[in-house]
Order: C-alpha cells, then structure tokens, then sequence
C-alpha cells in the first residue's frame, strides 16, 4: 500500500523532530556531565531526567514526540492533523517569544550555543510543507487527544 503525500510530510515532520528532541537530550546531558565532573551512565542520566524538577519542561516535549508518532502511524492523516500538528510544533519549538516554561527553557537552550541551530532550522523547512491552522493551544490539545482515540479505534479494527 503506497503512503498520501500527507504520510510522507508527517514522517518528514516527526523525523525532524526526533533529531531536535535527541539533541536537546545530548545539550542537556553534556551540560549536567560539566557540572557534575563526570560522564553520568546511561541510567543515572535517565533517572535524573525523569526525576529532577529542572527537566520537568521537557515533558511537554516528550508529550508532543509521543502524539506525533500516533498521528503518523494512522492509516489516513488529513490535512487537518498536519494542520493541528504544525500550529503545535510551532507554538512549541518555533515562536519563541512566549514567557510559558518549556518555550523559555528551550529558547535558553537553542540560544546557548548547542549544535540545536541547524536541527531547529530542518524542523523549521520541514513544517513549511504542512498546512497552516490557525487553533488555540486548547484546540490543539483536543485534536492531539482525538488521535490517540483515532488510533486505538484503527487498531481495534485491525484486531477484529
């Protein structure tokens, strides 16, 4: 079965993403190893991330990585979930000039002169091929929630 041009821009999308999310997490990982003075295991590093309130923040980013593969992993993606998809990504990772905690933290991170630049910028060109949807971050919100109802509902389907 041949995949829309939607499919594909969706992949293009979380592919981009994924880059950006890994980078953020290796910034941060170089930054908590220099201050600690020592290269943290694998392990101790997860568990501080999943622990310590000062990267609470990423979860709203981690949140929106785990809805983005539900939505590209749906057997039909509309131009409304790539619509609500960038309005997402960009009032996240794109429009800076909020004052909400994650868009401050990771403004402070992409301006302190990490390798993210070049990330941010394919993330950035590869929206650029989503329609444009002017929702609210509570309409965004419910449309996230409707593909994860979406998706159980497909595999349901394909169970039966």
């Amino acid at each position: 079965m041949s995949k829309s041009p939607q499919h594909s821009q969706a992949l293009q999308v979380r592919h981009a993403l994924w880059d950006l999310q890994k980078e953020v997490l290796n910034s941060l990982k170089a930054e908590f190893d220099q201050e600690n003075g020592y290269q943290a295991a694998p392990t101790e590093w997860f568990q501080v991330l999943m622990t310590a309130d000062r990267y609470t923040w990423l979860r709203e980013l981690t949140t929106l990585m785990a809805d983005i593969d539900i939505m590209t992993e749906l057997e039909f993606i509309t131009e409304q979930h790539l619509g609500t998809a960038r309005s997402e990504i960009e009032r996240m990772l794109i429009d800076l000039n909020s004052d909400e905690p994650f868009n401050k933290q990771f403004r402070e991170l992409l301006m302190s002169g990490t390798a993210l630049l070049p990330l941010h910028s394919q993330l950035r060109a590869s929206l650029q091929n989503l329609p444009k949807s002017e929702l609210s971050k509570d309409q965004t919100l419910a449309e996230r929630k409707n593909w994860h109802e979406e998706h159980r509902h497909q595999a349901k389907k394909r169970r039966n």
